[in-house]
C-alpha cells in the first residue's frame, strides 16, 4: 500500500514538474553569504566546496588550517576518509592517545620517565631518551616507555628530532664533543662545535641610502654555522654556503666578521695550496675573487691573458654561438651541476625561445629590456641560485671550460667607494660567482623587506687585436644590481631589468684611418674653396682683400667640408656593409655603441654644414638682379588695320598701338614657377625610400648580427641596430634611388615628354622677351627671346602661320648670332656696362618709406620711366648699337670649364659665352638638385638616426622641403617683383 501511495507522488509530480519548473527558475537565487576561514569558530571548519563555515563531529575540534577536523586532546581516530570525515573515540581515563593517533597507551607508573601531555600524548622526561609504544612487530605495548640512547664512544647515537628513535650522531658532534651532548659547547645551524667566533650579520644598502645597516635572518641563523664548518673541517657546502653569502653581500668588505672577510681569512691561514695554481683559489674553498680584493691589481693580464681557440663562422650551426655553461648552486651551497646558458637562465625578461636564445649568436649585439613586476621577482625566485660561468672551447678534441670574470658593480671597498665604476681597470675586483635576485638576504625584522636584482647584465666581448683568425679574449660578464624597499614599493610596482651582449675589436687603425681621409679630403676643400672665393671675386669685380670674400670663402669651405664628412661617412657605412655582413669566419666586428659618437657626430657636422649651405644659396638665388628685355615694338596705324581688316580695332584712334605687358607678365610667371622645379619629385623619391627599407627589408641590413638578410623571421631575431649600418644603408638607397629619378629624368622624360627649362627658353622666343640675369656684380646669364618672326604679341592665326614657318625653315634661327640657335649665353661684363645699368637701374632699388607712401605716383612714374630707358639701353647694346659698350660671343676653353672660371677679364668688351647646357638653372634649384638631395638625404639619415624611425624621418624631412620650397617661392616673388617692375599682384 505504501509503495502504492510513493508511486501515485511521483506520477502526481511528474506531472506537476513542466508546470512548475518556470516559476523554480524564476526563484532561484545564485548569491551566497560571504564566509571566510577566520569566521569559524573552534568546533568549526571552513568547507571550501560550499565556502561556508560547517560544524565538527563529536569528540572533533578545529585544525591548524581551519579547513579539516581533528580529534580532541584524549580521543583517538576510528575512522578518516580525510579532511573533516573523521570518526573520533574518547581513551579511558588515565590513557594517552598514541603519536600516531589511531590508539590509546597507558604512559606508565607516576615515577616512571614518560609523562602525560596537555595534548593527551605521552612524552620523555629527557633529553636523551625515545619513547617505545610499539614492540619491533609492530603490536601495541600495554604502557608506554622511555628508553635511553647509547652515547657511548662505541655507539655515539642521540634521539632524532621527533625522539622516536635512537641515531647516530653528527661527524661535528663527534668531533667536536666527543659526544651527542653539545650543551657546553658552540651549536649553531644545529650543529656542534668546540670553537666560537663573532660574525655580523648586518648587510649595508648603500643604493636605498637606509640610516642603519639591516640584520639579515639568513645570516644571523646560518653564517656562523657556515664559517666555522668550513675554517674547523673544511666541510665543502659549507664553503661554498659561505661563498654564497660573500655574493649575496656583493662581496663588500666593509664588515670585519662578514662573510667576504672571513672567506679571506680562511683562504689566507689555509697552508694547502691552490687549485689550478691560482692564488685566489684554495683547495677547498670556493672561487669568489678573480683577483685579490684587498690588492686589486691591474686587471687586464687576466682579461687579455689568454685568446680563446675558438673559431666563428656564421654558416656553421655549431660554430656561430657562444657556448655559456653555468655551474650552478643553491643558497644552501648545494651544488645543482652544469647548465648551458641557453633558455633565459640569465634573464629575467620573458619572450619567445627563439629570441631569447638568439643571444648567443655570435657577433650579434643583442638588447633586451623590459619592466617587471616585484611579485613575479619574489615568485620566482623564492630562493636564489648562484651561478658560476664559464665558456666552453674545444683543443685538439678535449673539451674545457673557461672560467670568465664578473664585474659587480656594487662592490664596496673599505671606506664604502664603488671601485668597479669607471673604465681604470687597474682598480677593478673581478668575482667569479653572481646571483640574479634576492629575496632572501633582505629578510630581517618582520617590518623590513628588502630586495636586490640584477637591473642589468651585460656580457662583453672582444676580437684579439692584430689577428684574422677571429679569435676572441675571455668575455666579460657586467652586473649591476638595484635595490627595493617593498615597505615603499608594493609587490605591483614594476622595476626595469635589461640584459645585453655587446662585441668589440680595437678601432685604433680604422679611427686612424677615418682621420687620415678627413684630413686629406679636408685640404682638398681648403684648396677648392680658395678657388671658388677666387672666382667669385673675379665675377663680383673685386681686387682687395674684403669681410664678403673671407664669409664667402667660409660659406664656400663650409659647403665643401659637409661634402668631405659625407664622403667620409657614406665611404664608412659602404665599408662596414660590405665586410662586416659578408664573412663567413668572424675576423671584424662593428664598432660599439660608444664609439659610433664619433661617427653620429661626423653626420651631424655634415647636416649644419649643408644647411648653411642652403641658406646661402636661398638667399643668393632669391637676391640676384633680373630683367626682361621686351623686343616688342608698337605697330603704326596702317599695319593695324592691314592686319585686322576684319575687326575695327584702333582704326583712325591713334597713330601707334600701344606695347602689351602680358607677354612679360607671362614670362615672369613661368619663372616664377620654375624657381623650385628640380629633376625629382621630393614626395615620390621619399616613398620609394620609404617603401625599399621598410617594405623590401633594406634596414634589416642595419641590423649587429654578421649574417645578412632583408626578412629576419620576427621571432628568432632581436639583434639591435647599428648607426654606422644604418646610415649606410639609408643612404645608399637614398642616393641611388635619387640619382636613378635624375638619370630618367634627364635621359628620358626631358628627351620625350616634358623640358621645362628649354621649354622656358621657347616661351621667351615666342614671346619676343629676353631675360638678363646678374647673378654676380660683372657675371650672369642672358637668354637671347628675341622673336624671329619680329613681333610676340600676335593673333592665333599669326601665331599659327609662324611656327608652320619654323617647322618648314623658312625663316632665321633663333640664336643670338646668324645661323645659330643658341639662346641662352654666360655673361662676363666689362666695367663700363656695369656702370651704365647701375645708373639706369638705380630707381628701382629705391625703396619708399612708409610715410612717403602717398607721394610714391613720383616714384612709380620715374620706375617706369627707367624700365623704358632699360629696355631701349639693352635692346641697342644686343644690338652693338654701342661701341664703347659692347660685346663679343666665344666659347669657353676646357680648363674654364672645369674651374667654373673666366680666365680672361672682359676690360673693353662684354664676353657672351655659348651655353647650350642652359647654365642659368644655377640660379634656380634646378641647378642645384644634386645639393639639395644630399641636404634631404642627411637630414633623414639625422633624424632617423636620433629616433630609429623611418617613418618620421620621412615625415620630417617631406614638411622641411616643403617649407624651403615655399620660402623660396615667396622670396623669389618678392625679388621678382623689386627689380623688374612686375607688380606682385600678377605673380601667381
Amino acid at each position: 500500500m505504501t509503495m502504492l501511495v510513493f508511486e501515485d507522488e511521483m506520477y502526481l509530480w511528474a506531472l506537476l514538474l513542466p508546470l512548475l519548473w518556470p516559476s523554480l527558475v524564476d526563484t532561484q537565487q545564485y548569491w551566497l553569504p560571504l564566509e571566510r576561514p577566520g569566521d569559524c569558530g573552534p568546533q568549526e571548519f571552513f568547507s571550501s566546496t560550499e565556502f561556508a563555515c560547517r560544524p565538527c563531529g563529536p569528540g572533533q575540534q578545529r585544525a591548524a588550517n581551519g579547513l579539516s577536523c581533528i580529534c580532541k586532546p584524549g580521543y583517538r581516530l576510528l575512522r578518516d576518509y580525510g579532511g573533516a570525515n573523521i570518526t573520533c573515540s574518547a581513551c579511558d581515563t588515565g590513557e594517552a592517545v598514541t603519536q600516531e593517533d589511531w590508539d590509546c597507551i597507558q604512559c606508565g607508573a607516576m615515577n616512571s620517565s614518560t609523562k602525560l601531555l596537555s595534548s593527551g600524548k605521552c612524552a620523555c622526561r629527557n633529553a636523551d631518551e625515545i619513547l617505545v609504544e610499539r614492540a619491533r612487530n609492530g603490536k601495541l605495548m600495554n604502557q608506554a616507555e622511555c628508553q635511553l640512547c647509547d652515547a657511548t664512544p662505541m655507539a655515539y647515537t642521540w634521539p632524532n628530532s621527533e625522539r622516536t628513535m635512537c641515531a647516530k650522531c653528527g661527524s661535528l658532534f663527534i668531533m667536536s664533543a666527543k659526544s651527542c651532548d653539545c650543551r657546553n659547547l658552540t651549536v649553531a645551524d644545529g650543529l656542534c662545535f668546540s670553537s666560537s667566533a663573532s660574525v655580523d650579520a648586518r648587510i649595508d644598502f648603500p643604493l636605498l641610502s637606509l640610516p642603519v645597516a639591516v640584520t639579515s635572518s639568513w645570516f644571523a641563523e646560518h653564517l656562523l654555522a657556515a664559517r666555522l664548518a668550513c675554517e674547523n673541517f673544511r666541510n665543502i657546502t659549507a664553503c661554498q654556503a659561505l661563498g654564497n653569502m660573500c655574493v649575496m653581500a656583493m662581496g663588500s668588505l666593509r664588515a670585519t666578521s662578514g662573510p667576504c672577510q672571513m672567506l679571506l681569512h680562511i683562504g689566507t691561514s689555509s697552508t694547502g695550496s691552490h687549485t689550478n695554481n691560482i692564488p685566489t683559489w684554495p683547495v677547498g674553498l670556493p672561487w669568489i675573487f678573480y683577483n685579490h680584493p684587498t690588492l686589486p691589481g691591474d686587471t687586464r693580464p687576466i682579461l687579455e691573458a689568454m685568446a680563446l681557440p675558438n673559431t666563428f663562422s656564421t654558416w656553421d650551426a655549431q660554430k656561430r654561438r657562444l657556448h655559456l655553461v653555468l655551474a650552478k648552486y643553491d643558497i644552501r651551497g648545494n651544488f645543482l651541476g652544469y647548465g648551458k646558458a641557453d633558455g633565459g637562465k640569465l634573464q629575467l625578461c620573458s619572450d619567445t625561445a627563439s629570441r631569447i636564445d638568439s643571444a648567443y649568436i655570435f657577433g650579434t649585439t643583442y638588447r633586451q629590456m623590459c619592466s617587471i613586476s616585484i611579485s613575479v621577482l619574489q615568485s620566482h625566485f623564492r630562493e636564489p641560485t648562484f651561478f658560476e660561468p664559464f665558456l666552453e672551447f674545444e683543443q685538439n678534441g678535449q673539451l674545457y671550460l673557461y672560467a670568465l670574470p664578473v664585474l659587480n658593480l656594487n662592490l664596496q671597498d673599505y671606506l664604502g667607494n664603488f671601485i668597479n665604476h669607471g673604465s681604470d681597470r687597474r682598480r677593478w675586483v673581478l668575482m667569479r660567482r653572481f646571483l640574479l635576485v634576492d629575496a632572501v638576504w633582505g629578510l630581517g625584522v618582520p617590518s623590513s623587506r628588502l630586495l636586490r636584482f640584477a637591473s642589468s647584465l651585460s656580457i662583453f666581448v672582444t676580437l684579439v687585436p692584430g689577428e684574422t683568425l677571429g679569435r676572441i679574449l675571455p668575455p666579460l660578464l657586467s652586473l649591476r644590481y638595484s635595490e627595493v624597499d617593498l615597505e615603499t614599493a608594493g609587490p605591483d610596482s614594476m622595476v626595469q631589468v635589461s640584459f645585453s651582449v655587446d662585441y668589440a675589436m680595437k678601432q685604433d687603425e680604422n679611427q686612424r684611418q677615418t682621420d687620415i681621409a678627413l684630413a686629406v679630403l679636408g685640404s682638398l676643400a681648403v684648396l677648392h674653396a680658395l678657388q671658388k672665393t677666387v672666382s667669385w671675386r673675379r665675377r663680383q669685380g673685386l681686387h682687395l682683400l674684403d669681410l664678403p670674400s673671407v664669409l664667402n670663402f667660409l660659406i664656400f669651405f663650409a659647403g665643401l667640408l659637409a661634402n668631405v664628412f659625407f664622403l667620409v661617412t657614406f665611404g664608412t657605412g659602404l665599408y662596414w656593409i660590405i665586410f662586416y655582413k659578408n664573412q663567413q669566419q668572424v675576423t671584424v666586428l662593428l664598432p660599439s655603441e660608444q664609439e659610433e659618437m664619433s661617427f653620429v657626430i661626423y653626420v651631424s657636422c655634415a647636416l649644419g654644414l649643408k644647411f648653411l649651405q642652403i641658406l646661402h644659396l636661398l638667399i643668393f638665388q632669391t637676391s640676384v638682379d633680373i630683367f626682361f628685355l621686351d623686343w616688342e615694338r608698337p605697330r603704326d596705324a596702317a599695319e593695324v588695320t592691314a592686319e585686322t581688316s576684319q575687326t575695327s580695332i584702333g582704326v583712325g584712334t591713334r597713330a601707334k598701338s600701344a606695347i602689351s605687358i602680358w607677354r612679360t607678365y607671362f614670362v615672369a610667371n613661368e619663372w616664377i614657377e620654375l624657381q623650385t622645379i628640380r629633376k625629382l619629385s621630393p614626395a615620390l623619391h621619399i616613398l620609394l625610400t620609404i617603401f625599399f627599407l621598410q617594405v623590401i627589408g633594406f634596414e634589416n641590413l642595419a641590423l649587429r648580427e654578421p649574417t645578412p638578410s632583408l626578412n629576419p623571421p620576427l621571432d628568432t631575431d632581436a639583434a639591435c641596430w647599428s648607426r654606422i649600418l644604418r646610415f649606410g644603408v639609408c643612404a645608399s638607397v637614398w642616393i641611388v634611388l635619387g640619382f636613378l629619378q635624375m638619370g630618367f629624368h634627364s635621359l628620358c622624360y626631358e628627351r620625350f615628354i616634358e623640358d621645362k627649362i628649354r621649354q622656358f627658353v621657347d616661351l621667351c622666343s615666342m614671346s619676343n622677351v629676353s631675360v638678363l640675369i646678374f647673378s654676380h656684380f660683372n657675371f650672369g646669364y642672358y637668354i637671347h627671346g628675341r622673336s624671329v618672326h619680329g613681333r610676340g604679341d600676335a593673333s592665333i592665326d599669326e601665331m599659327y602661320t609662324n611656327l608652320k614657318k619654323e617647322e618648314e625653315n623658312r625663316c632665321s634661327c633663333r640664336g643670338l648670332l646668324p645661323n645659330a640657335d643658341v639662346q641662352t649665353f654666360e655673361v662676363a661684363t666689362s666695367i663700363n656696362m656695369r656702370r651704365h645699368f647701375e645708373a639706369i637701374n638705380q630707381p628701382f632699388a629705391m625703396v619708399v618709406p612708409a610715410r612717403l607712401k602717398g607721394q610714391a605716383l613720383g616714384v612709380v612714374e620715374e620706375n617706369i620711366r627707367s624700365y623704358h630707358i632699360m629696355n631701349r639701353f639693352l635692346s641697342a647694346f644686343i644690338d652693338h648699337v654701342y661701341k664703347d659698350v659692347d660685346y663679343i660671343v666665344r666659347d669657353k676653353t676646357t680648363l674654364e670649364k672645369v674651374l667654373d672660371m673666366e680666365i680672361q677679364e672682359p676690360l673693353d668688351k662684354c664676353l657672351f659665352y655659348n651655353d647650350p647646357r642652359h647654365s642659368f638653372s644655377r640660379v634656380l634649384c634646378y641647378g642645384h638638385s644634386s645639393t639639395l638631395l644630399f641636404f634631404e638625404m642627411l637630414l633623414f639619415c639625422v633624424v632617423d638616426l636620433a629616433s630609429q624611425d623611418l617613418v618620421l624621418a620621412a615625415v620630417i624631412t617631406y614638411f622641411m622641403q616643403a617649407a624651403f620650397c615655399s620660402i623660396w617661392q615667396s622670396l623669389g616673388k618678392r625679388n621678382l617683383a623689386k627689380k623688374t617692375l612686375v607688380d606682385k599682384r600678377f605673380l601667381i
